[in-house]
């Protein structure tokens, strides 16, 4: 199939680009004039794009067959940024679609957070960011959602450091002992994501890939000590400072004007132990189910030299 894709230059997204080569498909990798194309697979045809402008996108979506939007923002100054950025490119995009071919199968990447702990709704302005760009997307006749857990994997920025300390013999671990989350390993979402073009189950459904359990801290340092075969010292950071160290990051950005990846509202999420897994409705609609364990999923993040 003729895909375009946003987000190539982003750890999800570069992974999946992977996989739709390697499944045989064309991928159009769509990015901004400012994107890294370094770590796009040189098999994808790279088109620079404005991509709040409905006019630049569609232009581009001639011929297309389907769309995986992956691009957004997981940091942001404020709540209008992470609309402006997961909402407006959202918007732009299915507008352009809407026009060019509104049949096209537009695949959305969105996250957990637009569900929030116990589907009881977003309780950060990320996850209120993501549900309104899932509202948008059901506008269109073909759609699938993808509210994806954690991604984990070699060569993601934001978890790099975490996996570096690991392998020095230190982990720091955040909320209390009742806290459980959904993960996912990269190479799994980007198979799941490649087979959805083969599930037509799942069109205009809202799935959540993961795991098949939710998992805890201590799981995670467990299976790290398994990968690098040594005793690791876990610090574990109760909820209460996780708390803190959102408000001191806020105050700090006050000043600084930077983007947050920590703050009040992620505190929440991240300490939360009222996440739900529903990787059972999953398997239910589409028939697919996770490879790796979550002792292999935690090897290939912490040791990436030694992929197989």
């Amino acid at each position: 199939m003729k895909i375009f894709l946003t987000g190539a230059s982003g750890f999800v997204g570069r992974n999946l680009a992977k996989q739709l080569i390697a499944s045989g498909h064309a991928v159009t990798a769509a990015v901004r004039s400012s994107s890294d194309i370094s770590k796009i697979p040189e098999q994808c045809s790279v088109v620079t794009v404005d991509l709040y402008s409905v006019k630049s996108l569609s232009q581009h979506l001639v011929g297309i067959e389907a769309v995986f939007h992956v691009a957004g923002a997981v940091k942001a100054r404020s709540g209008e940024d992470f609309d402006k950025i997961n909402a407006g490119l959202t918007a732009a995009l299915v507008n352009a679609v809407k026009i060019q071919n509104p049949n096209i199968l537009f695949i959305l990447a969105s996250s957990q957070a637009a569900a929030g702990p116990g589907d009881n709704g977003p309780q950060s302005s990320y996850g209120r960011s993501k549900l309104l760009a899932e509202q948008v997307v059901t506008s269109l006749s073909r759609y699938i959602i993808i509210r994806s857990p954690a991604a984990l994997g070699p060569d993601d920025n934001e978890t790099k450091s975490f996996y570096n300390w690991a392998r020095k013999g230190i982990t720091v671990t955040l909320g209390n002992n009742d806290v459980r989350f959904c993960i996912i390993s990269i190479s799994d979402l980007s198979v799941f994501m490649a087979k959805l073009l083969e599930k037509p189950k799942a069109i205009g459904k809202i799935l959540q890939p993961s795991y098949p359990k939710l998992v805890s801290w201590k799981e995670i340092h467990k299976s790290m000590e398994k990968a690098t075969g040594r005793k690791i010292l876990r610090i574990p950071v109760p909820s209460c400072c996780v708390y803190t160290a959102g408000f001191l990051a806020e105050l700090l950005a006050s000043f600084t004007k930077s983007r947050l990846l920590l703050d009040r509202e992620k505190a929440k999420d991240i300490t939360s132990s009222k996440w739900l897994n529903k990787q059972d409705e999953v398997e239910n609609i589409t028939g697919w189910k996770p490879e790796l364990s979550l002792d292999e999923t935690i090897r290939r993040a912490v040791l990436p030299t030694q992929q197989q």
